[in-house]
């Protein structure tokens, strides 16, 4: 394989996600399961509610009792007794009668509908309603939420709080879940130091380590790091043993073509397959994809900005894959908004910008930062990026564009 015949990042994320991955299951118990991604589909084994409640403090009534009610001619309704909360009731609702209730009450056999206590006047043992209402005002009937044999949950969706929820109302406690990947991460290069060292010149401290592994754990992954490889192949090969244990490895530094870079060397020595050298995308061409036995391996750029950039719009996807997640893709969620400056860019590579993006009156701004791939500190301005295509030749001012958040 020629170095740096690069491919469109379409088709190396195509690539990527068609990586074979059976990811194993565990259960867990609902305590810990925000954020996990289930491992099969939820079907209800009850109705919920189970039983039909009213939704306000007032009175259970049949409907059509109160048509033609008004603060100046009010309907009239005998009172027939009371369902407090938590209690089951045998109370019947007949014509000209109510049942008095509280939110969360059970609903009586024949009504139909819950005056709500402000539009109701007490007389002696009866009440004057003063408002008409229409049949299941202010109920929430049996089976509203969902019924018996409904699927409502489904395999392969990331746990969220209101997950937790449904899963709580049906009596569901310990969940079968996909195990989280545990991420392997080597840097390379005689030029990184630790963070604790003075750099020497022409040396510079370890940035990539901290933030790939801050970016994998804010998404609910496990990390390891194996600590710096010198350019050597031995010292490599032996960083690479101590993650073996990893289900992804990823190896920044040292993927750009040079007489003393040796990922490329290390993983053919390994017996690893190469499936691309290079994404037609800047920053970030330098970006190698491997298969390391049965495990995916990356080979990313050293210059942070490239390497948290390559992380967000091609690991992540993969390890949400690895982790049985349905939904792929990269970045966060998606808004459009005007750009304040000319975006200039070359035909033929296409480039993700960092922006900043300000909400006004008139719609959404977007300020693009210009940050060279090896700078770091442009990502804590901004609020997200935005990618010029390859056929375009940027875009100006005033122009509506995509915004990928962080």
């Amino acid at each position: 394989m020629d170095f740096l015949r690069s491919i469109t990042s379409k088709k190396a994320l195509e690539i990527i996600l068609g990586f074979p991955c059976t990811p194993d299951i565990e259960i867990v118990g609902i305590d810990d399961a925000l954020n996990r991604v289930l491992a099969e589909d939820i079907i209800s084994e009850e109705d919920i509610p189970p039983f039909s409640r009213s939704l306000v403090d007032g009175f259970a009534v049949k409907a059509k009792d109160t048509y033609g009610a008004k603060e100046t001619n009010p309907r009239f309704v005998n009172i027939k007794g009371e369902v407090k909360i938590g209690e089951t009731t045998q109370l019947e609702v007949e014509d000209g009668e109510c049942v008095r209730v509280s939110t969360g009450s059970m609903i009586p056999r024949g009504a139909d509908g819950v005056v709500m206590q402000e539009y109701a006047r007490y007389l002696l043992d009866s009440i004057e309603i003063t408002r008409v209402i229409h049949k299941g005002e202010n109920i929430c009937f049996i089976g509203d939420d969902f019924k018996k044999g409904d699927k409502i949950l489904e395999k392969g969706k990331r746990l969220g709080y209101f997950d937790l929820g449904v899963l709580a109302s049906i009596g569901i406690s310990n969940i079968k879940v996909y195990k989280r990947p545990l991420v392997g991460i080597i840097s390379t290069g005689d030029e990184i130091v630790g963070i604790d060292e003075s750099p020497k010149p022409g040396q510079i401290r370890d940035i990539n380590r901290y933030t790939l592994a801050g970016l994998f754990k804010r998404e609910g992954f496990i990390v390891i790091h194996s600590g710096i490889a010198r350019d050597n192949p031995e010292d490599i090969l032996n960083k690479i043993k101590l993650i073996d244990d990893a289900d992804i490895m990823l190896l920044s530094g040292g993927s750009s073509k040079g007489e003393r870079d040796y990922i490329m060397e290390s993983i053919k020595e390994l017996g690893g397959e190469i499936f691309f050298h290079g994404i037609n995308i800047k920053p970030g061409k330098p970006t190698i994809f491997a298969r390391l036995g049965d495990k995916p391996l990356f080979g990313l750029p050293g210059h942070p900005g490239s390497c948290i950039m390559v992380a967000i719009r091609f690991v992540l996807p993969l390890l949400k894959l690895l982790e049985g997640e349905k939904i792929q893709g990269h970045g966060k969620s998606i808004f459009s908004g005007i750009l304040t400056a000319n975006v200039p860019s070359s035909v033929g590579v296409e480039e993700c910008v960092d922006v900043t993006v300000e909400r006004g009156k008139e719609g959404i701004f977007v300020t693009p930062l210009f940050a060279k791939s090896s700078v770091i500190s442009s990502f804590t301005k901004a609020s997200g990026y935005i990618i010029v295509p390859e056929e375009k030749e940027g875009y100006e001012k005033g122009e509506v564009v995509e915004v990928y958040t962080f």
